[in-house]
């Protein structure tokens, strides 16, 4: 499969050059644009969080998913229509290790630590935890060209803290979720995006990180758990009153 990052200009002045890597860094170091090697710069970023959440389209990417097994919570939403459409040959073989890094995710969050995220509100443990990937969507059966999807494709990067390093008056003993990172643009996490020509954002702006970090909540409280065979979506989560 071709590498489009590899082609070579051909226009007069420009033969036989690579394409320049334009990535840059704001100068108060608040964003980070990446247009080269998306997915060692995404893992760079997993391996520096203590808790990944996101809404992500298709995630089938194996390092990327070899690099979340190392952590002990992470919680990614994929759209449900085919989140299993592969994208490297061998499609029995790659299925079964697909399925085997998905089990190989933790996730040990609670709903008391997500402050005033809308998970905090939703009885988790009616599905008796959080299941690390989960899906939102309808059932594609007549495969319009043009269907509705959850089409996100962002992670929060997060911190566990305590509320004594949080410094509150008057802690609980409990944990919570401290976003502080956002990765998004149009790369999915899969084999075919690494070869293909996509952006990226990191954005360390605190408000434009809680937006994400919301959002993440309000996409995951209409998720189902992922069946492999069920074909109908329905949410799980009871919002309490």
């Amino acid at each position: 499969m071709d590498d489009l990052n590899r082609l070579h200009p051909t226009g007069e002045g420009a033969q036989g050059q690579l394409l320049e890597d334009c990535s840059i860094q704001s100068q108060d170091g608040r964003i980070a644009v990446y247009f080269r090697n998306l997915d060692q710069h995404v893992i760079q970023e997993i391996a520096e969080a203590d808790i990944v959440l996101g809404c992500v389209a298709w995630l089938t990417n194996f390092p990327i998913l070899e690099a979340l097994t190392v952590k002990r919570n992470v919680s990614i939403i994929v759209q449900k229509e085919d989140f299993l459409r592969h994208d490297v040959p061998g499609h029995e073989q790659w299925k079964t290790r697909l399925r085997g890094l998905y089990d190989s995710l933790s996730c040990e969050l609670e709903h008391h630590m997500f402050g005033d995220n809308l998970l905090s509100s939703v009885s988790i443990s009616t599905v008796h935890g959080m299941d690390p990937v989960r899906c939102v969507g309808n059932h594609n059966r007549d495969r319009p060209k043009a269907f509705p999807r959850m089409h996100n494709k962002f992670l929060v990067f997060c911190r566990e803290r305590s509320h004594a390093e949080l410094l509150v008056s008057k802690p609980d003993g409990y944990t919570y979720i401290v976003p502080y990172a956002v990765w998004t643009g149009s790369f999915n996490f899969t084999t075919t995006a690494t070869l293909s020509l996509e952006n990226a954002l990191v954005i360390n702006e605190k408000n434009t990180v809680r937006a994400y970090y919301r959002e993440y909540g309000q996409i995951a409280a209409l998720s189902e758990r992922l069946d492999w065979a069920r074909e109908w979506a329905a949410p799980e989560w009871q919002i309490e009153g």
